[in-house]
């Protein structure tokens, strides 16, 4: 879930470079070539001069609209590549601001000039742009003045003061300080040094008399997000409130707006769940499309809010293609790897495992760990939360060893970024335990489900709720696996209570499951097979029929009917689920192998159909042998022990052992 922290005016507007046709009075240009081209990549020099040529375009139509939007997207790269503090960086900004003088949007020209003006004063006081610059800022002062000429753009209601000349020179590079260093902490995840460092920003804004400009509304923006990201809801809403009262009063339409939208709905999602925030991101994404364009980098992130939405309600093929535009959008505006589209990548991975495509998750979240650890500074907070994305992913994918090394180091990096305790580290535990469990160190699993469950009931209540109930259908595994029957199922039905609470289908179906494994190891199959029926039904509706969670449930409840005697139904169940696989999962995943090898073990043991058993038992052993290979392993043995280690299912084993013996007596 990603809110949008907004740097200052001049980084916000992200405005372009060189280029831009001249505004009345004003000479736009880019710092020279050379010097560019020695700070900055061959592509994105391609980039910066595709979005120049469009933005010079527009300008030249007196579309300025466009040319702002082109011009920002340019800037993005600038600051990237050079920084600030740099007489390009500088130039940029002011072609922004003289496409928006073209706009009407006097204010927000003047504060934006002005900065541009500033930072010359300070890197470059000589730059043969400044005259120009600061010919635009005098219009913008005259147009937006007492008098101005009728048809000018006014602000809908009378705009507090504006940077004066003592506010512009030393006190403005202070502002400027104070507000790097604010965001230097909040990148870095010092939430409390951010909290403190946005605050002095504002104290310095009321010194000025600017508390009601456009930068100040920004740093309520930065403030709200810091609030956000611990937690401070309610202060959240508040800061927020404020920046979009200094904006509308700027302008009814100002861009910003758009920003703040997309940050309280990130409130509200935390306030209420995913579905409660599902509509807002939807009509932020558009509102975003409207108001920056549709290949702007803060419309993809309100695109990865609204995918993160869907991802969270178990609607990832929804999720999927709103992830990769945003991807496009991002690797055109900052390139191949950029620490800023790891947020993305790391999405498309969790979409992917969520379709079953484990080895595309694997590779997606590795390439978003390296993007952020590579970066110069990185949130450590961050770091960790992906690296867990990692080790899941490999767990899922059946890669248990690896996934526990993974974990392990993620498990550290998550207690020393978010401390002992916290939600965060939490999880970390539990999905090491997972990782053990897939194993078969069902001991060593349940003393960590054991810690997590004492360490979560410190949480806040609403915290603790859908974390305890993960964590005790965990720990419900490894009791059962122990043998520790009554206690597991005890658990089981406290966990499934707590997801139908949640209204979460895939929790619901996944603690549906779990309970049903348990009661169906005692003896009470019609029991288990009605729940796994009802956990079937809900991964289909959620994840589609070929999706292999729903491919497994319907292998497992075909079982269960089969060992309660309704053998047509469960062979009626099972055949009608693999009719209509082919082509939709690969042929070696565990879920397609498991579901034929299941439907031979009916036909062999209790419908005395031997040669169709014999079919599916070596289409099933054909399957293991090809996932050794493409695994590198030497024999397909070594594949079929894989593949029982990663399985919870208490009958696989039975099954793929008669698989191998009937293939070997074959020959």
């Amino acid at each position: 879930m990603r809110a949008s922290i907004l740097i200052t005016a001049l980084l916000l507007a992200l405005p372009g470079a060189a280029n831009a046709q001249k505004a009345p009075g004003a000479d736009p240009s880019p710092a020279p070539a050379a010097s560019r081209q020695a700070s900055i990549p061959p592509d994105a020099i391609a980039r910066v001069e595709r979005h120049n040529n469009a933005g010079a375009a527009a300008f030249q139509q007196q579309d300025f609209a466009t040319a702002t939007r082109e011009f920002e997207a340019a800037f993005l790269i600038y600051h990237r590549h050079l920084g600030l503090e740099h007489p390009a960086s500088a130039v940029a900004g002011a072609n922004m601001g003289m496409a928006m003088l073209g706009q009407g949007r006097f204010s927000e020209a003047l504060e934006v000039l002005e900065i541009a003006d500033e930072i010359l004063a300070g890197v470059d006081p000589g730059n043969a742009r400044r005259p120009g610059i600061q010919s635009a800022i005098a219009m913008a002062r005259s147009r937006q003045a007492p008098g101005a000429p009728a048809g000018a753009a006014q602000p809908a209601a009378p705009r507090q003061a504006q940077p004066s000349d003592s506010a512009s020179g030393a006190a403005g590079a202070s502002l400027t300080t104070l507000n790097d260093a604010a965001v230097s902490a909040y990148q870095a995840g010092d939430y409390a040094r951010a909290e403190q460092g946005f605050l002095d920003v504002l104290q310095a804004h009321e010194a000025a008399g600017t508390g009601n400009s456009e930068a100040a509304g920004v740093s309520w923006v930065n403030l709200g997000e810091v609030y956000t990201q611990t937690d401070r809801l309610a202060e959240a809403e508040n800061a927020l409130a404020r920046a979009r009262a200094i904006f509308e009063a700027i302008s009814p339409t100002h861009r910003y707006l758009a920003v703040v939208e997309n940050n309280l709905t990130s409130v509200r999602r935390r306030q209420g769940g995913p579905e409660a925030a599902l509509a807002g991101y939807q009509s932020v994404v558009e509102r975003m499309r409207a108001t920056f364009g549709d290949d702007h980098p803060n419309t993809a992130a309100a695109m990865g809010n609204l995918a993160s939405a869907y991802l969270s309600l178990g609607r990832p093929a929804e999720a999927h293609p709103l992830l990769e535009s945003a991807l496009e959008i991002e690797v055109a505006a900052y390139g191949e790897g950029a620490s800023q589209s790891a947020d993305t990548v790391s999405g498309l991975g969790q979409a992917y495992l969520d379709l079953g495509r484990y080895e595309d998750a694997i590779g997606f979240q590795q390439e978003a760990l390296r993007a952020l650890e590579a970066a110069a500074a990185s949130n450590p907070r961050h770091i960790a939360l992906l690296r867990q994305r990692l080790g899941r992913a490999l767990q899922m994918a059946g890669r248990a060893s690896e996934a526990e090394t993974v974990l392990r180091q993620a498990l550290t990096e998550s207690e020393t970024a978010f401390g002992p305790g916290a939600h965060e580290a939490i999880s970390a535990i539990s999905f090491l335990a997972s990782a053990l469990f897939d194993q078969a160190r069902y001991a060593e699993a349940e003393n960590l489900q054991l810690r997590a469950l004492s360490e979560a009931a410190a949480l806040p209540e609403q915290e603790r709720g859908s974390i305890v109930a993960a964590l005790e259908s965990n720990l419900a595994g490894s009791l059962r696996m122990l043998g520790r029957l009554s206690e597991a199922e005890a658990l089981y039905r406290a966990s499934l209570e707590e997801a139908e609470r949640s209204g979460q289908p895939l929790s619901i179906a996944m603690s549906l499951e779990n309970l049903a494994g348990s009661v169906r190891v005692q003896g009470r199959l019609d029991e288990a097979a009605g729940l796994q029926t009802r956990a079937l039904d809900l991964y289909r509706e959620a994840l589609g029929a070929n999706h292999p969670e729903a491919v497994r449930a319907f292998a497992n409840a075909g079982t269960t009917l089969g060992l309660a005697g309704d053998h047509e139904g469960a062979e009626r169940l099972m055949r009608d689920g693999l009719d209509g696989l082919p082509g939709q999962i690969p042929e070696t995943h565990t879920a397609l192998l498991v579901a034929r090898a299941n439907l031979a073990w009916l036909y062999l043991r209790h419908m005395n159909r031997p040669g169709e058993a014999l079919q599916l038992y070596r289409t099933a052993s054909r399957s293991i042998v090809n996932a050794a290979v493409s695994a590198g392993q030497s024999t397909a043995g070594d594949a079929a022990l894989s593949a029982l280690v990663v399985r919870r299912n208490d009958m696989f084993q039975l099954h793929t052992e008669a698989a191998w013996a009937a293939a070997h007596h074959e020959g």
